[in-house]
């Protein structure tokens, strides 16, 4: 069975992300978990939608394009492009995008300003790490609120009360 999976401010290749997550001893430590959650919770069928900011680096980068699933979409962060050129972006992935609709909700980085949710039912982001946006439009897909693995899109629905 196919699922639609959404992850997002992964941050491997990071030099110094275990100074922000403060669980991991150091950024090699913090990198091989994350991968590994990948690697274990994303199956063939699947589709997996990276909200941003997911390799700092080129062998990070690397990897992700050797993660097995139906399906790799990048919704380009701030730290992409600051890492990697788009045409490398778009050899890793099979779709490159900036913001994207689907199933009447926003998909994005960043959290886009209430007032652009224009009719959607809400709005899944990653960019503000461990913070929320006091709305319930909002759902944040940062590693962080997701036990540093994907998120089934079915499980958001559910969480959030959206209708689908």
């Amino acid at each position: 069975m196919s699922r639609l999976l959404i992850t997002s401010d992964l941050h491997l290749g990071h030099r110094n992300i275990h100074k922000y997550r403060t669980q991991f001893s150091t950024a090699e430590e913090h990198h091989e978990f994350i991968y590994e959650q990948l690697c274990t919770n994303v199956k063939k069928a699947d589709t997996v939608y990276f909200l941003g900011d997911i390799a700092f680096d080129d062998y990070w980068l690397g990897k992700i394009g050797e993660l097995r699933c139906r399906h790799k979409k990048l919704i380009v962060g701030n730290h992409d492009t600051e890492h990697h050129k788009m045409v490398d972006l778009c050899n890793v992935f099979d779709s490159v995008e900036g913001l994207m609709s689907k199933r009447n909700i926003w998909f994005t980085h960043c959290p886009i300003h209430p007032q652009e949710i224009r009719g959607k039912v809400g709005i899944i982001h990653g960019h503000l790490h461990q913070k929320v946006v006091d709305d319930s439009r909002y759902f944040n897909a940062c590693v962080e609120h997701t036990e540093y693995k994907p998120i089934a899109f079915a499980d958001i629905i559910k969480r959030t009360g959206w209708e689908d």
